[in-house]
């Protein structure tokens, strides 16, 4: 986005990428998010490093990833939906699905599924991306109060 516009974190009018202003709220890219393109980063890598884990750790690894990509999942339907508030709802959730990726990269590097290394990229790259769901959902709450 302009300025960080998609991503909700830059200054000026974020949400002339979203609606009121322009096409309307269900009419979004969500491949224009910053949050998204991160997030499906995230699970791509996240799908690669765990190619390896198998074993008793398999259904670890089909949750961690099921989780990782639930947090684009997430971003992606919640911006065609027709209102902020149902946006900042999915937003809520793909927060949820971050925390749980977390979680399960956190288990990870403690069993030693994961490398040290790996893990703390991982776990470094989730919680930024917490961050942004995080701001976005609440810069998204915000132009809803302001909208009729």
């Amino acid at each position: 986005g302009r300025g960080g516009v998609g991503l909700g974190l830059g200054g000026g009018k974020w949400y002339e990428d979203f609606g009121p202003a322009g096409v309307g709220w269900g009419m979004q890219n969500f491949r224009n998010l910053v949050v998204w393109q991160r997030a499906q980063r995230l699970a791509a890598r996240v799908h690669l490093v765990t190619e390896q884990v198998s074993g008793s750790n398999g259904a670890w690894r089909s949750q961690v990833r099921r989780s990782a990509q639930s947090i684009g999942a997430n971003v992606a339907e919640g911006a065609m939906r027709d209102s902020p508030k149902q946006f900042a709802h999915f937003l809520e959730i793909a927060l949820g699905s971050a925390s749980e990726t977390e979680s399960h990269l956190d288990f990870a590097a403690r069993i030693g599924a994961l490398g040290p290394d790996e893990a703390l990229q991982l776990l470094d790259e989730i919680c930024q991306l917490q961050r942004m769901l995080a701001v976005l959902r609440k810069r998204v709450l915000e132009a809803a109060r302001r909208s009729p």
